[in-house]
């Protein structure tokens, strides 16, 4: 789950509010509902009777803010750890299905929690067709037997294992798993205010970090590499957007710094665009996701390492290097880092206007149709069938 900035403001739903007599009932689990599912929400609304299920609590300590999104219903839940600590389990789901007898389940493919696989084996017996949504195995080279016989098993209960890129598909697909089965929706986000790439100049002195300042960011090695090409005489300025379980300390052990500019967690797409107009590029240097779709939305071609199967998610994978943005190599550290801005910092501004637009045409791409939209249409065929 992986997107690190989240948008605030979202109407409160009530039980009931929305629904239309005839629309198919669709429940939508999640462990938190973030920025960018909401518009997964509003286009399942246009055709389902949709029920959310997502836990709230606690979730502005990590970094994202507490949404109530337009639905039918919107169903707060516990998230629990089980005696071994690597299963969990969400509260309500299972009753839910086993009471209401929903016309389809759309779940993420999280396979430690145990309310996955209730909720399967309910869809299995009770014809409730259950439809699950995940990155796959790419970040495994080698899948191991006890994963592959829980992926196996999870596609085989499933109508439809939904891909968040063409790398998962083909990752579920190497270990056995029917192909008909794995369908693909680009994993990706809507930006209500972005910047279009005629807006840039190509010499903007600043660097962007979006996201949640958390274990695995690796935002201290960029901020001491940007005060390093600093004193080597480069003109450039770190601009952070987003908080989380480093957050204070980073600001206390940074917080002198001229060359780091601290904004906390924005929420507002327009303030986001308006900071973002000062930076050159985007960079996450550790285990990067969805932030790098933002960027691409922002015109600023993201920098990011080269060990796609150590990132958060797959979505690194839709960076072309020199193109819709930049690797580093992740194994040389910081001098790695470093090297790849000089070459940035030295490029002319026609060169970088032209990485620019390559990034927001990804980003276009991405969105052609949304997330949502797609979705909803595998939904729908689902029901169909």
């Amino acid at each position: 789950m992986d997107h690190e900035i989240v948008a605030s403001g979202t109407p409160v739903c009530e039980a009931g509010v929305g629904a239309q007599a005839g629309r198919p009932v669709v429940f939508y689990v999640q462990p938190l509902i973030a920025r960018y599912r909401i518009e997964v929400i509003e286009s399942l609304n246009r055709l389902f009777s949709v029920k959310v299920f997502a836990c709230s609590e606690g979730v502005e300590a990590n970094g994202f803010s507490r949404e109530r999104p337009e639905c039918d219903e919107f169903i707060e839940t516990r998230i629990a750890g089980l005696p071994s600590r690597r299963i969990r389990m969400q509260s309500r789901v299972l009753s839910r299905i086993v009471l209401e007898r929903p016309d389809a389940v759309l779940i993420f493919a999280d396979v430690r929690y145990l309310s996955l696989w209730l909720a399967l084996l309910a869809g299995r017996v009770m014809r409730v067709p259950v439809l699950i949504h995940g990155q796959g195995l790419y970040r495994h080279k080698s899948a191991g037997v006890m994963r592959t016989v829980c992926y196996r098993l999870a596609v085989a209960l499933a109508v439809r294992y939904v891909c968040y890129t063409e790398a998962s598909r083909r990752s579920l697909g190497d270990i056995g798993c029917p192909l008909a089965k794995l369908v693909v929706a680009n994993n990706s986000l809507t930006v209500s205010c972005g910047v279009e790439p005629a807006d840039k100049t190509g010499a903007e002195n600043g660097i962007l970090f979006i996201g949640r300042l958390r274990e695995g960011s690796e935002i201290e090695p960029l901020i001491d590499v940007v005060g390093q090409l600093h004193g080597e005489g480069h003109d450039i300025t770190l601009h952070v957007i987003g908080d989380g379980e480093q957050g204070e300390h980073l600001k206390r052990k940074y917080g002198e710094r001229g060359d780091v500019i601290w904004y906390g967690a924005v929420f507002d797409d327009n303030a986001i665009a308006t900071i973002s107009r000062r930076c050159r590029v985007g960079c996450y240097p550790g285990s990067a996701g969805l932030s790098v779709v933002h960027m691409f939305a922002l015109s600023l071609p993201p920098i990011v390492h080269d060990r796609l199967p150590l990132h958060m998610g797959p979505e690194p994978g839709y960076v072309e290097d020199g193109r819709t943005g930049f690797f580093f190599g992740r194994d040389g550290g910081a001098h790695a880092l470093a090297a790849t801005l000089r070459r940035i910092w030295a490029m002319p501004p026609e060169a970088m206007r032209a990485t620019a637009a390559a990034a927001h045409a990804v980003y276009c791409q991405l969105n052609s149709p949304t997330l949502g939209h797609q979705l909803a249409e595998i939904v729908e065929a689902a029901l169909r069938e």
